[in-house]
């Protein structure tokens, strides 16, 4: 596969950046006319940690605090560099006393977020923060929410690399890149995908853990 790749930037700190490519994406729920690549947030050191003051500054912004941080499709480092954002004093909370978790999900057959014993402690009663690497349509996190609520903790955040979606399940999406840094970008059931309509080849499979070519 032959295409560009693009570089944004984030008007925020310039060093954090994600890539785009155009073509003809798939995924498990839908087609995209964008592969929107993260590797660098989720994998380099220097630009996690600033994507983490990014994420962070958002919720020091609105007084809300949180007990656990669940990441989702390989975020644990970010997560990790977020928890210490959020743990340590800031000008708005000069004292925090909380020390915040990090956790990675574990999936039953049937594709639900379940916690061993040992670690419901983390979630059962806690302010739950969900982290994930792209957003499209939200399902994903939808689901995260319904396993969160099972176990007795509440969603007091939704935090994402890129996001297409504004807000789920009335929680707003705190989002370094949206769908207003990537000009064109589009997602569609796929009975609606005018890439397959006009008869073009699917370029790749694309899930939260990257892409692979067809």
């Amino acid at each position: 596969m032959d295409k560009p790749i693009y570089t944004i930037t984030s008007p925020r700190n310039e060093r954090v950046f994600i890539h785009a490519m155009p073509g003809h994406f798939i995924s498990s729920s839908f087609h995209m006319n964008y592969y929107v690549g993260t590797s660098d947030i989720k994998h380099n050191h220097d630009v996690s940690v600033d994507a983490a003051m990014l994420m962070a500054n958002y919720y020091h912004e609105r007084g809300i605090e949180a007990d656990t941080v669940l990441c989702l499709y390989e975020t644990q480092a970010l997560g990790a560099y977020l928890a210490h954002e959020m743990s340590r004093p800031n000008m708005l909370n000069p004292n925090p006393d909380n020390v915040v978790y990090v956790l990675g999900p574990e999936y039953d057959q049937m594709g639900n977020i379940i916690f061993r014993d040992n670690l419901r402690k983390l979630i059962t009663g806690r302010r739950v923060i969900l982290l994930i690497s792209c957003i499209t349509s939200g399902k994903t996190i939808e689901r995260a929410m319904e396993s969160v609520s099972y176990y007795g903790g509440s969603v007091v955040g939704i935090t994402s690399i890129f996001s297409a979606t504004k807000s789920i399940n009335g929680v707003e999406v705190n989002s370094i890149f949206t769908d207003e840094d990537l000009p064109g970008y589009a997602a569609y059931p796929p009975h609606e995908c005018p890439h397959c309509r006009a008869g073009e080849k699917v370029d790749a499979l694309a899930n939260g853990y990257g892409y692979s070519l067809l």
